[in-house]
């Protein structure tokens, strides 16, 4: 009986740890902070130093919700665990409250993508990915 009572909460863990934001977000609410009060603002996605504060304002967020900075550093594993929680980019910057939707977007496409932000402006002023 031990057995199947340490199987079936093993089982319970993966099965919520497999739904993304989307399917379960009060969950998600316990573990993961809306706002980041400790971490600067960052740029806009058009200014030419927008790279290297979107990186560490994007670290900050990423240890002030609980993580290592050894497991915040690598930008595409932080990308692909936002996605793995959330489901999309989009449900992970509706989720946050530190900027606009729009802005999030924004700055998580010009850093991956490069080109221009949702005004019309270029990507870390040269129209360059991160």
């Amino acid at each position: 009986m031990r057995r199947f009572h340490v199987l079936s909460c093993a089982l319970t863990l993966v099965f919520l740890s497999s739904y993304s934001y989307a399917g379960i977000p009060w969950i998600f609410s316990w573990f993961i902070a809306t706002t980041h009060s400790n971490c600067s603002k960052g740029v806009t996605a058009n200014n030419a130093e927008f790279c290297a504060v979107f990186k560490s304002v994007a670290q900050c967020h990423c240890t002030s919700s609980g993580l290592p900075l050894s497991m915040c550093k690598d930008m595409g594993k932080l990308y692909q665990r936002m996605l793995s929680i959330f489901g999309s980019q989009k449900n992970a910057c509706e989720y946050q409250k530190d900027t606009t939707t729009k802005n999030c977007m924004d700055d998580w496409n010009c850093y991956r993508l490069g080109g221009r932000d949702s005004y019309g402006e270029l990507c870390n002023s040269t129209g360059q990915h991160c």
